[in-house]
């Protein structure tokens, strides 16, 4: 297969992932380049994905920019590109960017809301409550979420296949939940 062929399977990957990239608040470009990386499974060249993707040069430059900014991407000399091979890595690497861009502002604005609701005697006390719910589960989340960067990659990953086998057996010995879709 040339640089610049995707396989059925491949563009069929490739294309899924750039429709789901949006859905979690990330650009389609540069899910796709990443997939089209991940994929090929080394360095490639950006005349190579532009043609690969249909897409310009200029649009495969600034998907590179995107994920070499989330540390996903990186060149392997001055024309090549690579991403890693081990979709961990890939999910830690964004979670990571995300967490750094979303968390800390996202509990300094519900912080600063249940603050302003708490001061606002006109409101109804209803509504510092309702604030204050979400507010604490934001907290909680991230509380998890720092106790989990505490564990090793290799911990992690043991406790969600774990998790996943046993639900699966789950699904399997008692039907899927009611309203599941899958």
């Amino acid at each position: 297969m040339s640089a610049g062929t995707l396989s059925p399977t491949m563009r069929q990957f490739v294309d899924f992932l750039g429709e789901l990239g949006p859905r979690w608040g990330l650009q389609a470009d540069p899910c796709r380049v990443h997939a089209y990386l991940y994929l090929v499974g080394r360095p490639a060249r950006q005349a190579d994905i532009a043609a690969a993707l249909g897409l310009d040069v200029d649009a495969v430059a600034a998907a590179l920019a995107y994920l070499t900014r989330w540390r996903m991407a990186s060149p392997a000399d001055p024309d090549q590109w690579q991403v890693g091979g081990d979709p961990w890595e890939m999910l830690m690497s964004g979670l990571d960017e995300r967490r750094r861009d979303e968390i800390a502002p996202a509990l300094a604005t519900l912080r600063a809301c249940h603050a302003g609701a708490l001061r606002d005697h006109a409101g109804s006390p209803s509504i510092a409550r309702r604030i204050g719910a979400v507010l604490d589960l934001a907290e909680d989340l991230a509380a998890i979420d720092a106790q989990a960067r505490r564990l090793s990659p290799q911990v992690l990953r043991r406790m969600v296949g774990l998790s996943g086998r046993a639900a699966r057996f789950m699904d399997r010995a008692f039907g899927p939940r009611r309203g599941d879709r899958s």
